[in-house]
C-alpha cells in the first residue's frame, strides 16, 4: 500500500506543480471535461438530491483542482474536502483564497486525510461524495475499505455519490491499462469498474442506488434522455446517487 500511495502522491504533486507553473490548463477552461464529466455526470447526480447541497454538511473525498469547492461554497452549510496529498491541499487552498470571499472560504475545511481511515464520527454528513477518486487506491482491500468509510460517515437517509471510470468504455480502459504498464499514466494508478460491479459494492455498504448517470447520459428533457438511454451505461465516466438506508 505504501508503494501505491507514494505513486499517487507523486502523480498528484506533479499535476499540482503543472498547474502552478502554467503548464496545465485550468479545468474550468476545458469545455469537454466540464460538460461531459462534471455537468453530465457529477453535477447531474448532485442536482437530483432534494434542495441539492443547500445548507447541508458535505464531505468531498479527493481535491485536485477545487472546482466543486468553488462551485458549491455559496450553498453548503460546511464542505469538508479531504485528500491524501499535502501539496494538493496546499494548492487547493491557494486557489480558494484567490477566488472566494472570506465568508465563503470559511465554509470550506481542508484536511490531509487517507480515505481508508476518515477521521469523522459515524453519521456526520448529509451528503458524501467522491468524484473519480476511489479508483486511484491501488490495493483492492483498501478501495473497499474506502467505500465502507464513506458510507459510515454519512447520516442515515443521507446521500452518497460515487463516480468512477467505466469498464464498459472498453477502448478507453485498454488505453489506461497500457499506460499504467508503461508507467506513463499521469495519475499513477486507475481501476476501472463496470456499472454492475460499482452498484454491487454500494449495495453491500447499505447504500441504495437511486440514480445512474454517465458521460453518455442525456442533457435535459425526456426526449434527449430517451435518445441517450441505450448508450448511457457505456459512458467513460459513470456513477450512482445513493440513499443510505441504515
Amino acid at each position: 500500500m505504501k508503494t501505491g500511495q507514494k505513486t499517487i502522491i507523486d502523480a498528484y504533486s506533479t499535476i499540482t506543480s503543472d498547474y502552478q507553473s502554467g503548464e496545465r490548463q485550468d479545468y474550468r477552461d476545458e469545455w469537454r471535461y466540464m460538460t461531459v464529466s462534471k455537468f453530465k455526470t457529477d453535477y447531474s447526480l448532485i442536482y437530483k438530491i432534494p434542495n441539492h447541497l443547500k445548507n447541508k454538511r458535505v464531505l468531498n473525498i479527493g481535491t485536485s483542482f477545487p472546482i466543486d469547492e468553488i462551485f458549491f461554497a455559496r450553498t453548503v452549510q460546511k464542505l469538508y474536502t479531504v485528500d491524501i496529498t499535502k501539496d494538493v491541499i496546499r494548492f487547493a487552498k491557494s486557489i480558494l483564497n484567490r477566488e472566494l470571499s472570506e465568508n465563503l472560504r470559511k465554509k470550506v475545511i481542508f484536511q490531509i486525510v487517507n480515505a481508508i481511515a476518515l477521521p469523522f464520527k459515524n453519521n456526520s454528513f448529509d451528503v458524501s461524495m467522491s468524484f473519480s477518486t476511489l479508483e486511484h487506491i491501488p490495493d483492492e482491500e483498501h478501495r473497499l475499505k474506502a467505500f465502507s468509510e464513506i458510507a459510515r460517515v454519512t447520516k442515515i437517509n443521507g446521500y452518497v455519490i460515487v463516480t468512477a471510470p467505466n469498464k464498459l468504455s472498453y477502448w478507453k480502459m485498454k488505453r489506461s491499462v497500457k499506460l499504467q504498464k508503461q508507467n506513463n499514466l499521469p495519475i499513477g494508478y486507475e481501476y476501472w469498474y463496470s456499472p454492475k460491479q460499482l452498484k454491487k459494492i454500494l449495495i453491500s455498504n447499505k447504500l441504495k442506488p437511486i440514480l445512474f448517470r454517465s458521460s453518455a447520459s442525456g442533457y435535459t428533457g425526456r426526449l434527449s434522455s430517451a435518445l441517450h438511454f441505450p448508450f448511457e451505461r457505456f459512458g467513460t465516466r459513470m456513477g450512482y446517487l445513493c440513499l443510505k438506508t441504515s
